[in-house]
């Protein structure tokens, strides 16, 4: 079994400080194996937020893997930087986290995607190149392995680039992402009789609130079995919104 603490959409620069500390005393009572951060860390991509990005990231009671959004990358307002160099301060305040992270262990294979284009404010899409890495990625990854792929941008938000059913086909279990600010959990039917779910989060600590409080999932995994628990702020405390089951069988994942 592995615990699995996904976020996403932290945006540092515009934090509620009370949510902050209730999110990570929620994330030391479950103590995940692993953190995934699907992108936005800050707010403007400025250094001080990035710095809080980096100590909240340190001060987890786990691994973490993060990938940019669109906020951490230059803002248009510093064009040159946008063009040249759009994410030098995500690589230099977050040296020891790779764009396009990977994660293997005995039970896990975690591959992050950058969605994220210089040349658009908002959008994102999923690209060749992130199929060809996938494809590299998993060439060598035990059957029994649950295989995740997370990115910022979700599937409604994608504009042109793949469907994300390609990661399905690829043998891809589970997509996680963010960037709407809204808790999601569905599943994502492929060709070939495969499928994949996709866990999308809310925003785990901003104030720059939609739909949902506050929240992040949970997600348990024992294959051909996982439990994604979602978990929503309620003034007080973390606390359990939903729980969604799903199981795979002959490569094909269903709700229980």
């Amino acid at each position: 079994m592995r615990l699995i603490a996904h976020l996403s959409d932290l945006h540092f620069g515009r934090t509620d400080a009370a949510v902050v500390a209730a999110l990570r005393h929620d994330l030391e009572q479950h103590r995940p194996d692993l953190v995934i951060v699907s992108g936005d860390l800050t707010q403007r991509a400025r250094s001080a937020q990035f710095a809080q990005a980096r100590a909240f990231l340190e001060s987890l009671p786990a691994p973490s893997l993060v990938v940019p959004g669109n906020h951490d990358l230059a803002p248009l307002y510093r064009p040159l930087a946008r063009l040249f160099a759009p994410r030098a301060k995500f690589a230099r305040f977050l040296p020891d986290h790779d764009e396009s992270p990977v994660w293997t262990d005995e039970r896990l294979v975690v591959v992050g995607l950058d969605s994220t284009r210089h040349l658009r404010w908002k959008s994102g899409k999923l690209r060749d190149h992130h199929l060809d890495h996938v494809d590299q990625v998993l060439a060598e990854t035990p059957a029994n392995h649950c295989r995740i792929a997370f990115l910022h941008h979700p599937p409604s938000t994608a504009k042109a680039g793949h469907p994300f059913a390609s990661l399905a086909e690829r043998g891809i279990d589970l997509v996680l992402a963010g960037h709407v600010h809204h808790a999601h959990v569905e599943l994502i039917h492929a060709g070939h009789h495969q499928s994949c779910v996709l866990v999308q989060a809310s925003t785990a600590c901003s104030t720059r609130l939609r739909e949902d409080a506050n929240g992040y999932a949970l997600i348990r995994v024992g294959m051909p079995a996982v439990t994604v628990e979602v978990r929503g702020w309620n003034g007080k405390e973390f606390h359990t919104v939903h729980r969604h089951g799903f199981h795979k069988v002959s490569g094909l994942w269903h709700h229980d």
